[in-house]
């Protein structure tokens, strides 16, 4: 517990010095390794780093950032805007709604919370405030759907979480299906309360035969989920070759059908937008890699585990008592490293309470992801302010129905697996 300690402590201390994550998860292992064990030579740092990124899996996750890049620079982003619109728009707050419905589909297809912030509140909260809405709730509604499509497929977390667990990518895929579904629910539930509560406008309703055509033209839109979903289902890709899939799709499609040529300059902006989130991202990985070895090493979570144990054996205690350090871990530490972290600690304690590893794992991530809405880290949020040029605490009172929301969508899977495990043993058992 004394290694613990000292990781936790100095991890901390140097994020809150204003070290980037990475970069502090490298520091405090090099301490810890000098600390605790001066016999393990650091070599093995550079090495660890290595050996955490350097796995098939996490292809998919260049692949998947670039195919939502692509979409967001070619019109396959606005036509999928425009068909939700056509059959949404109607509803009172209907913009309200398609924000949420359009997050689902594009952040399942980029798997990262803040490139949805980013791609759907550039285009939506100016549209939502010239329709009538306060900047506030478009803000809030923009940030809060963003975490939808971490948890639906496919997701640059779930693919982590199977890298920490060793489960199946396409199983995680598929059993975070019905969480995210619900999670984009609880929200649209929210989004009609406000709606009603506040008056927001509606669209004119349009006819069958208008809509008709909008989903016609929105139909290359919709096609990279159902690449994603069908290729894997149907065992056609593996999900590194589904996102490789969709690259090709969105440049095929977006650009060359669609005849929407970007200039070189648009091009080579979004390959470096890219390339630099995935250095971050890799990064984190490989880091985060490095302390889970030395928790190992020390028996941290051996030493956690007992700790727990020895306070109470009851399995709904010890589920909130997870729900709760996920909550609150996630205020502070962004979700990757948090599960690269945390997952060697509380995978065994699940096991040990009957809770199956697709389910932990769908919980766990569910727990950290609610973190991206959550100050004082939460780098969703800093993403909506900068969009909408609001302070963070200046739409986080219309942003707290929205969380309440999601935590109770966490707190349903984590005490009924059914939820998380009904499509996953359909589909491949």
């Amino acid at each position: 517990m004394t290694t613990a300690l000292f990781i936790l402590v100095g991890f901390l201390g140097l994020m809150i010095l204003g070290m980037p994550i990475g970069y502090s998860m490298l520091v405090t292992a090099i301490l810890t390794l000098k600390t605790f064990h001066e016999a393990i030579p650091l070599s093995i740092v550079p090495q660890r780093i290595f050996a955490g990124v350097n796995n098939f899996i996490l292809l998919c996750i260049p692949f998947f950032m670039l195919a939502g890049e692509m979409m967001a620079i070619t019109p396959l982003f606005e036509k999928l805007i425009k068909l939700f619109r056509a059959f949404l728009g109607h509803i009172k707050g209907g913009l309200s709604h398609v924000n949420i419905v359009v997050s689902m589909f594009f952040a399942g297809i980029t798997g990262a919370a803040t490139a949805d912030t980013s791609a759907v509140g550039g285009l939506l909260i100016p549209a939502m405030e010239k329709d009538g809405y306060t900047r506030s709730y478009a803000t809030a509604v923009t940030v809060s759907s963003s975490t939808i499509g971490v948890i639906i497929p496919p997701s640059n977390l779930m693919i982590v979480a199977a890298l920490a667990t060793s489960s199946s990518v396409a199983v995680l895929f598929m059993a975070g299906l019905v969480p995210g579904i619900l999670s984009g629910l609880g929200q649209l539930v929210v989004s009609l309360i406000y709606a009603k509560r506040k008056g927001f406008p509606s669209a004119h309703r349009m006819s069958w035969r208008d809509r008709v055509q909008v989903f016609w033209a929105g139909i290359p839109a919709i096609g990279i989920p159902v690449i994603i979903f069908g290729g894997i289902l149907g065992g056609v890709f593996t999900p590194t070759e589904a996102a490789a899939m969709t690259v090709f799709y969105a440049v095929i499609v977006g650009i060359f059908l669609l005849r929407s040529f970007p200039s070189w300059a648009l091009l080579y902006k979004t390959l470096l937008t890219v390339v630099q989130r995935l250095g971050a991202v890799m990064l984190a990985v490989g880091a985060a890699m490095v302390l889970g070895w030395i928790f190992a090493i020390a028996q941290v979570p051996m030493a956690v585990g007992n700790w727990i144990t020895s306070v109470t054996t009851n399995p709904v205690l010890i589920t909130l008592g997870m729900l709760a350090t996920f909550l609150i871990i996630g205020t502070f530490l962004d979700p990757l490293p948090a599960i690269l972290i945390f997952t060697p600690i509380f995978l065994p304690i699940a096991t040990q309470i009957g809770m199956g590893k697709v389910h932990f794992t769908i919980t766990m991530v569910f727990g950290f992801v609610i973190g991206l809405i959550t100050p004082p880290v939460g780098s969703c949020l800093y993403v909506g302010a900068a969009i909408s040029g609001l302070r963070v605490e200046q739409f986080l009172r219309d942003l707290i129905p929205f969380i309440i929301a999601i935590s109770l969508v966490l707190v349903l899977i984590a005490f009924f697996p059914p939820v998380v495990e009904f499509v996953p043993n359909l589909l491949f058992e």
